[in-house]
């Protein structure tokens, strides 16, 4: 034989206690295997998540593109119901198509920011609107502000500017 392995096999022979032993080294492998079948299934689900809010959103854009940009306003936007509305009008198939001349709507919220901004209002009187009138959002204070002043009332704040 070599000397080599004869050299080998005497190290390996006296080095032998410091190896662990074969429990010691299986339960160390099953807890790796473990927390990596958790990272999978947390990063899958991630992904999943992801995936479904961005197919939520696309669904959303494809409906309002379907019907032709006209987004639905919120139920405190709407016309009042005094109002009567008239029936739309109905396209043949055959008929022309034109582009519209109407700008878009404007957002819901939008009139109403402006009006609170044009009056001189701005992110501090929101601040004090919104503990006054209970909401969380100083933002929702600024539209409730907007609607008010649309309305020709006055608010409880006076513009600092």
């Amino acid at each position: 034989m070599c000397d080599h392995e004869e050299r080998l096999r005497y190290a390996m022979e006296e080095h032998e206690y410091l190896a662990p032993d074969q429990a010691t080294v299986w339960a160390r492998i099953e807890l790796l295997a473990q927390i990596y079948r958790r990272r999978s299934l947390i990063l899958r689900s991630a992904g999943s998540v992801v995936l479904s809010a961005g197919l939520v959103a696309g669904l959303v854009q494809m409906h309002t593109f379907i019907q032709g940009g006209v987004a639905a306003l919120p139920p405190a936007a709407t016309p009042s119901a005094a109002v009567p509305s008239s029936p739309a009008p109905t396209i043949r198939p055959d008929a022309p198509r034109t582009a519209p001349t109407k700008s878009p709507p404007p957002a819901p919220g939008e009139l109403e920011m402006n009006a609170y901004f044009e009056a001189g209002y701005g992110w501090t009187e929101a601040e004090i609107l919104a503990r006054l009138w209970h909401f969380r959002d100083p933002t929702d204070a600024k539209v409730e502000g907007g609607r008010r002043l649309l309305a020709g009332e006055r608010l409880p704040v006076r513009p600092t500017s």
